[in-house]
């Protein structure tokens, strides 16, 4: 009997751990030539990058842009003209650093000749594109339309669905015009009450799968109601599931736990524990799309076993998703990883028709088969199965002779 499993399970996967930081290293050093931007730490006094592009976008026609500071720009729509036709307020980077949960989002506020702010737009950033999209579906940026620019300031709700990348906005457009004015700004949106309460709930659903992983057989009767929890908490109430699109954000272009403590929480444990366990955490307890099959199968009138033959092949087809994967990022780096899992379909007004129709038919399916997107296709949890996974080293046969025997 061994006598230190942990231990040799540890010492098991040390080149393993020791690959995965080189891979992790080598990213992170050519973000720059992936996205095709310095990444490197800037002065928090320089300014926000700014050209043309962007005004000549804002004001549909082509502009010449002047500045002394390279903060403020004056507009011209003709070169040569005495007047400026408006402005442009890029600021610099220290009041444009406020993050959303993709990464900083600098803005630029344009105004006309008479100083009425017309517009905001968000600069160079990470967002993930279907948030943005909201925002714009909301007229989010307009809420400072019509305002002069030496009219005291005021709160900008932050009720936008991408609450986080929104306060961000509002934070960065505020910083901007108060140091452009040499003013006091406004303190920065507070979180509302139901974030705390969607975090903190995420923790607890959390807890309640790291009970039954410590001990399942005593919490079987938790089990459904933990199914229930998972499927209306982590995956309609807060969007809290770990994805490759999710993993693939954080590693790019960072975190803070703070601001989600909840689902941060969640990922740590679930890349930990596999790695030093050997067992399933977020797929057999936590995924609310896991859970929504798990309870789709129990409604289910029949249930048939999914042949052998297909999942071994499955195992590889999963390796082939994953792998894919990771060649269409380093092709095309912004591509959309959450188009190839079903799990946004939780978010209906973000999900892209892919995400739906993956749902829609593993769901459909589930009323069959035991968690068919999980056993036969799921990217993510392969990645997790690759940490769970002990490292097979080859074994040298060494023929001994039968006892006896010279």
């Amino acid at each position: 009997m061994d006598k230190h499993p942990f231990l040799r399970n540890f010492t098991n996967k040390i080149p393993k751990l020791l690959f995965l930081l080189v891979v992790l290293y080598a990213l992170s050093q050519n973000k720059g030539m992936l996205f095709g931007h310095d990444t490197e730490p800037v002065r928090a006094d320089t300014p926000t990058p700014f050209d043309t592009t962007c005004a000549n976008a804002f004001f549909k026609r082509p502009v010449v842009l002047s500045t002394q500071d390279s903060v403020l720009y004056e507009v011209r729509f003709e070169a040569g003209n005495n007047d400026p036709d408006g402005y442009v307020i890029a600021g610099k980077r220290k009041t444009n650093s406020a993050r959303g949960f993709g990464g900083n989002v600098p803005v630029a506020v344009f105004l006309d000749d008479g100083m009425i702010i017309r517009g905001v737009r968000l600069l160079e950033n990470n967002e993930t594109p279907r948030f943005l999209r909201r925002m714009d579906e909301e007229r989010f940026l307009e809420r400072w339309n019509g305002r002069h620019l030496y009219d005291p300031q005021k709160r900008i709700d932050a009720s936008s669905g991408a609450s986080y990348t929104a306060r961000a906005v509002i934070s960065n457009v505020n910083n901007t015009l108060a140091a452009l004015l040499d003013s006091k700004p406004l303190p920065p949106p507070r979180r509302f009450a139901a974030d705390y309460l969607g975090e903190s709930t995420v923790l607890l659903v959390t807890i309640m799968s790291l009970a039954c992983f410590v001990s399942p057989q005593s919490t079987r009767r938790i089990r459904i109601p933990l199914l229930l929890l998972s499927v209306a908490v982590l995956g309609i109430w807060q969007g809290a599931f770990l994805s490759l699109a999710l993993l693939y954000r954080w590693l790019l272009f960072g975190t803070s736990p703070l601001v989600r403590f909840g689902i941060f929480a969640a990922v740590v444990l679930s890349l930990l524990l596999p790695f030093l366990t050997n067992r399933r955490f977020y797929c057999a307890y936590l995924c609310p799309f896991g859970a929504a099959q798990e309870l789709a199968g129990r409604l289910g009138m029949r249930k048939w076993a999914i042949p052998e033959r297909f999942l071994r092949p499955a195992r590889w087809a999963r390796r082939g998703i994953l792998a894919a994967a990771v060649v269409l990022l380093l092709i095309l780096p912004h591509f959309e990883l959450a188009d190839i899992e079903p799990f946004t379909a939780f978010l209906i007004r973000s999900a892209s028709a892919a995400s739906l129709t993956l749902a829609g038919l593993s769901l459909a399916a589930s009323f069959f088969f035991q968690r068919p997107w999980c056993r036969l296709l799921c990217p993510t949890g392969e990645l997790l199965s690759i940490l769970r996974r002990p490292v097979r080293y080859p074994r040298r046969v060494l023929r001994r002779k039968p006892p006896g025997r010279r």
